[in-house]
């Protein structure tokens, strides 16, 4: 049966040319997970069905949506109130109308070309969205994924790259190096672990042009073996322990 790491680039084949900082395929990427889990982990599947859990998209962890373009995840407090910044996905427990916690946040990110500047930046949007989060939340699991092309070339889905004579020309070795930079993060297993370190995270590979239907799961070196800690049966794996053993031990 197809999981999110398929279903995903399935996703990618029906919408060629999609743009990888829009807000569509994120949302999908997101949902899916969040449907894997509730199949593989019973107690947040039970839950789920239940009615107590509910996926939210590009809200903030106050649940609240905020729409300004400038709000990032390391924003400073504003006059009035601090700014709570959108995050890909939500998941809200309610247990009756006065309490409501968000146990489980997912944030997506992509690295489709230019792989030099971009993978410092991502892993910084990383570090930053964990610390916004545990700073005022420190039992919510953090869950950050990073999808990874490593196409030779990728061709962005503006205009001036269309027109461009060359456009995201990328060398073999520049898709490893951001994937040994995101596998050599530190996660956290507990809420007194530092707050700028995610409790899961996942190193999705992909081998996208950006201009045909062809895209592919990349699951053979550079992907993190089956085995990693980044790999997608071991990052479901960590979100539902963690998930079971936080509701146990700090049942809000």
């Amino acid at each position: 049966m197809a999981g999110a790491p398929e279903l995903y680039v399935n996703w990618i084949n029906q919408h060629v040319g999609f743009n990888p900082r829009g807000q569509g395929h994120s949302d999908f990427l997101t949902a899916r997970i969040v449907d894997d889990l509730r199949s593989r982990c019973s107690l947040f599947g039970e839950q789920f069905d239940s009615g107590s859990l509910k996926l939210l998209s590009n809200v903030g962890a106050n649940v609240k949506r905020h729409m300004s373009p400038l709000v990032e995840l390391d924003a400073e407090a504003g006059d009035e109130q601090e700014i709570d910044p959108n995050i890909d996905g939500v998941i809200l427990r309610t247990r009756d109308a006065a309490t409501m916690t968000t146990p489980l946040v997912i944030e997506n990110k992509t690295i489709m070309t230019a792989h030099g500047k971009a993978r410092t930046n991502r892993y910084n949007d990383a570090r930053a969205y964990a610390s916004h989060v545990h700073n005022t939340r420190p039992n919510t699991i953090t869950a950050f994924t990073i999808v990874i092309n490593t196409a030779l070339s990728y061709r962005n889905p503006d205009a001036f790259a269309r027109t461009a004579k060359a456009s995201g020309v990328n060398k073999a070795a520049d898709a490893q190096r951001t994937i040994e930079l995101f596998k050599s993060m530190r996660l956290r297993n507990a809420p007194s672990d530092p707050p700028g370190r995610c409790e899961a995270v996942l190193i999705l590979a992909i081998d996208y042009d950006g201009m045909n239907p062809t895209a592919r799961l990349v699951t053979d070196s550079p992907a993190p073996e089956p085995s990693s800690p980044f790999s997608y049966h071991e990052f479901l794996r960590r979100l539902c322990e963690l998930y079971q053993s936080r509701l146990i031990n700090s049942p809000e």
